[in-house]
């Protein structure tokens, strides 16, 4: 899980590096879904919840 105070901390290339890790992430949970049949859906969803604050915060830069 990624806080809010640490993604900010971050510049807004190392923030794109960031979701780019977490949508690979995301893509190999759904694989191992498929393959083993099994499926932690928390970190599915702290995955998910964790590239909406990275999200967020690019937002947030561009409109300043």
């Amino acid at each position: 899980m990624i806080y809010t105070k640490d993604i900010k901390k971050l510049d807004t290339i190392e923030i794109e590096n960031k979701i780019q890790e977490l949508k690979d992430s995301l893509l190999k949970a759904k694989i191992n879904k498929l393959n083993q049949g099994d499926f932690d859906t928390n970190s599915y969803k702290k995955i998910k919840k964790d590239i909406a604050r990275c999200m967020t915060e690019i937002n947030s830069r561009g409109k300043e």
